[in-house]
């Protein structure tokens, strides 16, 4: 009985992690003998280093799964250098950091080599498509676009001490507008819980409290007993809030978020929110009093995203596509 062929599956996670990936059984399904390695979670080059580690062992793999940027061009750096033969997938690509680019030639050739020789790419929104084709020189026809899908996890609903009675959330750190959203409460009378932000912006307005970081239990606390889930971006060259927007609808929540094209497969304007232009506070506070002043119109937005995200967003549907892009619709002897 021949051997089964090994994939090899990265995840950055913070030191000591040992969780397996979701995506494991699945591969193991299709007839390989899967291994996991955790990368520290760092900086960009630090984990980069750290992928690099990995050497001329690269080679023992019939599959190879990236899970961000930074440690996709590290294995693909192996990939090319030890000509390793394996199929090669990188999950979830996306620039919540600087770009590797770099201004001497045969260096930024050899990065941009190194994505190329991926077999598939799966990016969470259409217009990173363009944006690393773009950047990195990519065959855009190896790129698979799959939302964020997960199933919300059990939780105690108990509201943290001492937030204001009415408030909204923006929730998270990649690209985020906290600025608008902190302009667009001024006066409202609606207090504003931003997770990810600097605690300058608290001084704005004595309503708006900002935390750097909470727990994801928190996180959905705060975003179960809000208003309407606000998801503004700094700009719509960057995927942003699509965890946030995933886990807004499951709680039923109404959303304001950004017009952009990053967003536009999650959130439908006037269906599950309302969008608005980049930087506009004034359309921010517009739409806030519409929902504040409408509740039957911001339950029904809440309920059709939970429709939607039930259906087409669940860990599921999320874990059946993921496995079909990493064993390109076939097992290793297909």
């Amino acid at each position: 009985m021949a051997p089964k062929p090994l994939a090899l599956l990265t995840t950055t996670a913070p030191r000591g992690s040992a969780s397996p990936l979701p995506y494991a059984a699945p591969l193991e399904r299709a007839g390989y003998l899967v291994e996991q390695r955790v990368i520290g979670e760092s900086s960009s080059l630090r984990q980069l280093l750290s992928t690099l580690r990995i050497g001329r062992r690269i080679r023992r793999y019939g599959l190879v799964v990236a899970n961000e940027y930074s440690t996709a061009v590290g294995l693909g750096i192996l990939a090319v250098l030890f000509r390793a033969r394996a199929r090669m997938v990188v999950l979830s690509l996306n620039l919540s950091r600087r770009p590797l680019k770099f201004g001497l030639s045969p260096l930024q050739h050899l990065i941009d080599r190194a994505l190329g020789r991926y077999d598939a790419v799966v990016v969470h929104s259409s217009p990173e498509i363009a944006g690393f084709a773009a950047l990195h020189k990519l065959d855009a026809s190896r790129f698979h676009v799959i939302p964020w899908g997960f199933d919300l996890p059990r939780f105690d609903r108990k509201p943290l001490p001492g937030l204001p009675p009415r408030y909204v959330c923006v929730i998270g750190r990649n690209n985020r507008d906290f600025a608008t959203a902190a302009a667009a409460l001024a006066g409202t009378g609606v207090g504003g819980l931003f997770v990810g932000a600097g605690k300058s912006l608290e001084s704005v307005d004595p309503q708006i409290r900002c935390f750097g970081s909470l727990p994801f239990e928190d996180c959905l606390n705060i975003m179960s007993g809000a208003l309407a889930n606000l998801i503004l971006v700094n700009d719509e060259t960057r995927g942003a809030g699509h965890i946030t927007a995933v886990a807004g609808m499951l709680l039923e929540k109404p959303h304001i978020f950004s017009a952009v094209g990053t967003l536009a497969g999650y959130l439908e304007d006037g269906r599950h929110g309302i969008a608005v232009p980049l930087h506009d506070a004034g359309a921010v506070r517009d739409a806030l009093r519409r929902l504040a002043s409408d509740p039957a119109l911001a339950a029904r937005m809440g309920r059709a995203g939970r429709d939607h995200a039930l259906r087409e967003m669940s860990h599921a549907v999320f874990m059946e596509r993921i496995a079909d892009v990493i064993v390109g619709h076939k097992g290793p002897g297909g």
